[in-house]
């Protein structure tokens, strides 16, 4: 074990059943993952990984959310609106008392590389209970698979490499971080599962169910590509791209387990494969 996984491991240590109660409730099995849930807010806590307001925070919004679907007809636009709302907060760090472990500091993964830094939280992975209380149908099947689509997914997402080696943004470079595992299980389920829940079990969903498959796909794939719009407008555009992939993945692969696989993937493959998080200029 390298000297970064085993420095950080103890700190890591108390939030494996968070990444259970995350597996857990992926399987659509709610109630399974509650308890794991508990034991890793009790450990945060005492870790000092979030404070008390977060963890209320969560449960009052958390019980908010079992009720949407319970809701009359009429008072549901509201409970969807606060449920955005609350999933924007966890999403983007607002709510308080809730901090985030530095893995690696300042690090390069290789000598193209630039140098950046990389954490976990708990923040965003909340959103996903929320969605997973509140919606009924967040783990429901969708059309597929249909290979020619599913291979245009792909294609898109190669693209993207290809053009951003073109533009000199990537080089190749292939690395091994020390962290890699914890990168690798963080990235799966705090990061790609939380935002495909929203962008592709959420919002695509609902906004096809409205306006048709291909304007929600590619709505929502404008929304995540804004959504990544502080890393500048470049990052904006890759990400609505990217976005577009995912959401291909999502309507024409079976649901939400593609949509989250092809943006794992393409997260790992940028890791493994490339200069990280992009080359020296």
């Amino acid at each position: 074990m390298s000297s970064i996984l085993a420095g950080v491991w103890p700190e890591i240590a108390p939030w494996l059943p968070f990444a259970a109660a995350l597996a857990i409730g992926w399987t659509g099995r709610k109630l399974a993952a509650l308890p794991f849930l508990a034991v890793a807010a009790i450990l945060a806590w005492q870790s000092g990984a979030l404070g008390l307001p977060s963890i209320l925070i969560f449960a009052a919004c958390l019980a908010a959310s079992a009720q949407i679907p319970r809701l009359p007809p009429g008072a549901r636009p509201l409970g969807h609106g606060l449920l955005i709302l609350a999933c924007l907060a966890f999403g983007l760090g607002l709510v308080p008392g809730a901090d985030r472990l530095t893995i690696a500091a300042d690090f390069r993964t290789g000598p193209a590389s630039l140098p950046f830094s990389y954490g976990i939280g708990l923040e965003k992975p909340f959103a996903f209970f929320l969605l997973l209380f509140g919606l009924p149908d967040l783990l429901a099947r969708t059309q597929g698979p249909y290979g020619k689509l599913m291979g245009a997914a792909l294609a898109i997402l190669a693209g993207l490499f290809l053009l951003a080696l073109s533009a000199g943004t990537l080089r190749w470079e292939a690395s091994f971080p020390g962290w890699l595992p914890i990168f690798a299980v963080g990235n799966l389920l705090l990061t790609c599962l939380p935002e495909e829940a929203f962008f592709r079990g959420y919002i695509q969903r609902r906004l096809s169910a409205r306006l048709g498959i291909w304007p929600g796909l590619a709505l929502s794939g404008l929304l995540f590509g804004l959504a990544h719009l502080g890393g500048g407008a470049v990052l904006a555009v890759f990400a609505g791209l990217a976005g577009l992939a995912y959401g291909l993945a999502f309507q024409f692969g079976g649901g939400l387990r593609a949509a989250v696989l092809f943006h794992f993937g393409f997260n790992m493959a940028h890791l493994l494969l490339f200069t990280y998080p992009a080359a020296i200029g």
